[in-house]
């Protein structure tokens, strides 16, 4: 079992400030720009839901729809 020294425990409070300090500037960011954000996020999600529905009627139908009538 190892000692934590005075030295290694200012380290990890130093680095967890840094990563606050980043993780501040990026929330900033966000809010700046978050009507394109919201923008973004739907057009990915629509493309992702049309994406989806190709696969699935392409994939996942037992018989193509050009034939599905036809005897």
């Amino acid at each position: 079992m190892t000692k934590k020294t005075s030295q290694d425990i200012r380290k990890q409070e130093t680095d967890l400030m840094e990563e606050a300090s980043r993780l501040d500037e990026e929330l900033a960011i966000m809010e700046k720009h978050s009507e394109q954000m919201v923008s973004t996020e739907e057009d990915i999600m629509e493309d992702m839901r049309k994406r989806d529905r190709e696969h699935k009627d392409a994939h996942l139908h037992s018989v193509p729809k050009s034939r599905k009538h036809v005897r």
